[in-house]
């Protein structure tokens, strides 16, 4: 195999870094419980939950590109349940 060849495979299979903004604060609690749903449900792809170093504290990080999409998802999400505990601020 030449060098040309495999720098190419190398570069196909290189995978893209995600790049995660923190978007809400939230507690893992409510993030295990409900708002995974609620992101999973809009098809938001890429969201994870970030832990604070004391307690079960943390924020909703998303990708970069889906920052919009989430906040328009959980936005939605909080004027059809009006009567719901805040689960992220």
């Amino acid at each position: 195999m030449t060098k040309k060849k495999s720098e190419k495979q190398v570069a196909i299979v290189a995978p893209k870094k995600t790049e995660w903004v923190n978007v809400f604060k939230t507690t893992y609690h409510r993030y295990r419980h409900w708002i995974r749903f609620i992101l999973t449900e809009g098809k938001v792809n890429k969201f994870r939950f970030v832990k604070d170093e004391i307690g079960y504290t943390g924020k909703l990080s998303v990708d970069k590109p889906e920052i919009d999409k989430a906040k328009k998802v959980l936005a939605d999400y909080k004027t059809k349940n009006t009567g719901s505990v805040d689960m992220w601020w």
